[in-house]
């Protein structure tokens, strides 16, 4: 059996890399640990260097389709749902690289903020929060705590018990936190 792995910036590791060529599979037909199918003709030729990588784009993409470098940020403004879930996305993947694990209820109780939000602002009350998620308003007021020490909250005005509610920055990604 072949041993490749795509490399890293490769048209294989761009394009397919989950994708294990036919011809390479073993007298069993197995993949290799790592791949989850077998290539198309025209991702094996790609693999292979049978193609190049712009034979393989020209031949694999529709006409009038966005090419698969497309960036959201190059078509304009985009709708509010897609911006939504960009936020959502960019919140997640900045989990993974955060230093500080945050609870599964800060977690909860930001993606509630984001829903919240109209032009990077959210209302809020610990109270309401508390009743939203069902715990007690010490949990809510800790879960906010978590969020504005990791850098996804600020509080930009601060409301009164019963009264006003607090307005907080939500961010997508973690900020420097200003103490």
């Amino acid at each position: 059996m072949n041993k490749r792995r795509p490399e890293p910036g490769s048209p294989w590791a761009r394009h397919c890399p989950d994708a294990w060529p036919r011809e390479w599979l073993d007298e069993r037909g197995e993949l290799p640990p790592g791949f989850t199918r077998a290539a198309a003709p025209r991702e094996a030729d790609l693999i292979t260097g049978r193609m190049t990588e712009a034979a393989f784009l020209a031949a694999t993409t529709r006409p009038g389709s966005p090419s698969v470098t497309h960036s959201p940020r190059s078509c304009g403004k985009l709708s509010p749902v897609v911006r939504k879930v960009f936020g959502y996305r960019r919140f997640l993947d900045a989990l993974a690289n955060l230093n500080l694990r945050l609870s599964p209820g800060a977690v909860a109780l930001w993606c509630w903020l984001w829903t919240c939000e109209r032009k990077g602002y959210a209302r809020c009350s610990v109270r309401k929060l508390a009743n939203r998620f069902r715990v007690h308003s010490s949990t809510a007021t800790r879960g906010l705590a978590e969020l504005r020490a990791a850098g996804f909250v600020r509080v930009v005005r601060r409301g009164r018990a019963g009264v006003s509610p607090s307005v907080v920055r939500a961010r997508t990604s973690a900020a420097p936190v200003q103490r």
